[in-house]
C-alpha cells in the first residue's frame, strides 16, 4: 500500500513528503497541504458509503469527517485492484476521562439516528413470520444443547469442553427462554403497528470512530459499513463487541446506554427486540453444534473459544437483567 500512495494523492493534486502507517488500512500522509488520512477499503465493503455521508449533510447532519473528491470526481480512487479513500487528518485534541467521552459519544450515536429516522410500512405479516421463524430456530437450537448434554452425561469421561458445556447448559436455557420472552413480547406490540423505524446506523461504532478536532467539535468516522436498518442494529454490534472480553460487571455500559435512550429513546417493539437479540447466547450454540460435528479446531481450541463466549455471555447477562429491571420499574411507575 505504501507505495501506492504518492499516486493516490497526486489524484488530488497534492505530493506526499512522508507517510506514516497507523493501522493495517490507514496511514496519516503528510503532503505539501499539508497532513491527510489515506484509508484503503476492504475488498468486502460497498463502495456506496459516501452517497450515505452525502446524504446525511443533506439532512442537516454535519458531525463526520469528510472524505474528498478527486480530480475525476470521486470519492473512491482505485489502485492495482485496490480501493482507497482520503479524508482531513483530525488530530485528537481533547483528552477525557472514559465514562465522559463513551457518554458524549452515545449521544452522538443518537442523534445520527435522529436525524436520519423514517418510517417503512410493513406488508402483510412480516412481524409474525419473523416471529415464527426465529422461535423454530431458537428451540432447534436449544434442543440440540439438550440432546448433547444428555450424551455427555451417559460417558464415564468428559473432555474439558464437554465438562463446560454440561455445566453452562442450565443457564444458557434460561438465557434462550428470557429471550423467547422477550421475543414474544416484541411480537405483541407489533400486532397493532402499520409502520417500523428505520435509521441511518453508523455500522462499526466504536470510541476509536469519534474524535475531537482543535476546537473541541465531535465528529464521527469511518462509516464504511453504513447502512439503513433498525436503529438497535448500531447498539447491538456495539455491546456485542464490547461484552467480548474478561468477566465484568459494566455498570457504564448501562450509563452509556440511557446517555443514548434520553437522547433517541427507543419504542416498545424496540426495546423489547433489542434485550431479546442481545441476551439470546448465539455463540455458545454455534460452538456446540461444531463441536458436536467435529468441524473444526482441536480440543485446546474448542475449550478456549467456548470459556471466553461464556464470559462475554455472563457480562450479556448483567447488562440485560439491569436494563430489564429498569424497564420494569419504569412501567410500573407509569401504571401507578
Amino acid at each position: 500500500m505504501m507505495e501506492e500512495i504518492p499516486y493516490i494523492l497526486r489524484q488530488y493534486q497534492m505530493n506526499l513528503e512522508f507517510a506514516e502507517q497507523i493501522t493495517p488500512h490507514l496511514y496519516k500522509a503528510y503532503t505539501n497541504q499539508g497532513p491527510f488520512a489515506v484509508k484503503q477499503i476492504k475488498q468486502n465493503r460497498d463502495f456506496q458509503f459516501p452517497e450515505l455521508l452525502a446524504e446525511l449533510q443533506q439532512k442537516g447532519y454535519s458531525n463526520v469527517v469528510p472524505i474528498y473528491q478527486n480530480q475525476s470526481g470521486s470519492f473512491i480512487t482505485a489502485v492495482n485492484q485496490h480501493h482507497y479513500y482520503v479524508m482531513p487528518w483530525l488530530q485528537e485534541e481533547q483528552e477525557e476521562e472514559r465514562d465522559s467521552k463513551h457518554d458524549y459519544f452515545f449521544k452522538e450515536a443518537a442523534q445520527l439516528h435522529a436525524r436520519t429516522l423514517k418510517e417503512v410500512k410493513l406488508t402483510g405479516d412480516e412481524a409474525a413470520k419473523h416471529y415464527d421463524l426465529l422461535l423454530k430456530r431458537w428451540e432447534e437450537e436449544n434442543k440440540a444443547y439438550e440432546k448433547f448434554v444428555e450424551q455427555c452425561e451417559k460417558q464415564w469421561y468428559l473432555s474439558p469442553f464437554e465438562l463446560q458445556a454440561v455445566t453452562y447448559f442450565i443457564e444458557v436455557s434460561r438465557a434462550t427462554d428470557f429471550a423467547k420472552e422477550k421475543l414474544g413480547e416484541w411480537k405483541e406490540s407489533m400486532e397493532e403497528k402499520e409502520t417500523v423505524r428505520m435509521a441511518l446506523n453508523h455500522g462499526s461504532l466504536s470510541i476509536h470512530h469519534f474524535i475531537y478536532d482543535r476546537n473541541e467539535q465531535p465528529y464521527l468516522t469511518n462509516f464504511e459499513k453504513a447502512a439503513y436498518s433498525s436503529p438497535i442494529d448500531d447498539m447491538l454490534q456495539f455491546f456485542n463487541k464490547t461484552f467480548k472480553t474478561y468477566p465484568i460487571r459494566c455498570d457504564e455500559c448501562i450509563d452509556w446506554y440511557y446517555s443514548y435512550q434520553r437522547q433517541f429513546p427507543y419504542t416498545a417493539d424496540e426495546s423489547h427486540l433489542f434485550l431479546s437479540y442481545l441476551s439470546y447466547p448465539h455463540s455458545i450454540h454455534s460452538l456446540i453444534g461444531s463441536y458436536s460435528s467435529r468441524r473444526d479446531g482441536s480440543e485446546l481450541d474448542s475449550n478456549r473459544k467456548l470459556m471466553q463466549e461464556y464470559w462475554k455471555f455472563k457480562n450479556v447477562e448483567y447488562f440485560v437483567m439491569r436494563v430489564n429491571d429498569i424497564e420494569t420499574q419504569k412501567k410500573m411507575a407509569q401504571q401507578s
